[in-house]
């Protein structure tokens, strides 16, 4: 995502705080609004994705796999930075891998 001119480095930092948050409690039923708020609010740079559920992680990863975003995923003490994104039918295991740290 490209940076807004009417949008200040405030309001990214507290889109990205909401977002980092919010990605603790998505569940299935939460993700289309979830995408929504990713879509609006996520730029290039670290995303903290520590403890977050599998279903955040699996928007995260979609949307940023659609817009091509290089973003570095932060999980616990792990860092990750993408290079390529699955496709489709791998992405769910790509984000299990994320998780669960296990490769």
């Amino acid at each position: 995502m490209t940076f807004d001119p009417i949008v200040t480095e405030d309001d990214i930092e507290n889109r990205r705080i909401k977002i980092e948050s919010l990605g603790r409690i998505v569940r299935q039923l939460q993700r289309p609004h979830f995408e929504k708020l990713i879509r609006e609010s996520v730029i290039s740079g670290v995303v903290d994705i520590t403890d977050w559920t599998i279903d955040a992680v699996k928007t995260l990863l979609k949307v940023c796999a659609e817009k091509n975003l290089k973003i570095t995923l932060k999980n616990g003490a792990r860092y990750l930075m993408p290079v390529m994104y699955p496709n489709a039918q791998m992405l769910e295991s790509f984000a299990n891998v994320i998780v669960s740290g296990e490769w």
